[in-house]
């Protein structure tokens, strides 16, 4: 019985990090999103705190969201609206639904030295994208567990070969 306990270890184990590395070749829209990503890469070079506006964009209905994600460097990233005026300020990333106007994105060094910082962002539906990244929460949950289940019943199997392997003391 102890042996079964290695063997379905090892295949809970070998399951879910395999299902979890190849999440971006399943996953319904990964491939979509992840290649809005890569389409919209940039980068700007900026002096020790200072900032620049490196997105306008025009939102034509009410609906959509934008993501927006520092993916090198120390920067606060800010939304402004159509009056120049902050709506959101974060650190490293924007992700807001959005109104029908326009917009623009600040970036701002928070390092005492010159940057070279690199972004990337996305302008989706907001339902879609918030029932897309729901779901993925839940199957790397649901994977996460797999995987702990897999080490749990490795590591009982190996805690049952220790114990079973101790020699009473007279």
């Amino acid at each position: 019985m102890v042996s079964y306990l290695l063997l379905a270890g090892v295949i809970l184990l070998v399951v879910g990090l395999s299902l979890y590395v190849l999440i971006p070749t399943y996953f319904s829209g990964y491939q979509t999103i992840n290649n809005v990503f890569r389409a919209n890469q940039g980068y700007v070079n900026l002096p020790p705190l200072g900032s620049q506006i490196v997105k306008n964009f025009t939102v034509h209905a009410s609906g959509q969201a934008i993501i927006f994600l520092v993916t090198k460097g120390n920067a606060n990233v800010t939304l402004l609206n159509d009056r120049g005026q902050p709506i959101l300020n974060q650190e490293k990333q924007v992700s807001i639904a959005l109104n029908q106007s326009s917009y623009s994105i600040e970036i701002i060094n928070l390092n005492n030295a010159t940057q070279n910082i690199t972004y990337t962002y996305g302008l989706f539906n907001a339902e879609s994208i918030s029932n897309f990244y729901y779901s993925l929460g839940v199957l790397e949950t649901f994977l996460d567990l797999l995987i702990v289940i897999g080490l749990g019943l490795i590591l009982w199997y190996v805690l049952s070969l220790i114990v079973s392997r101790r020699k009473p003391r007279n």
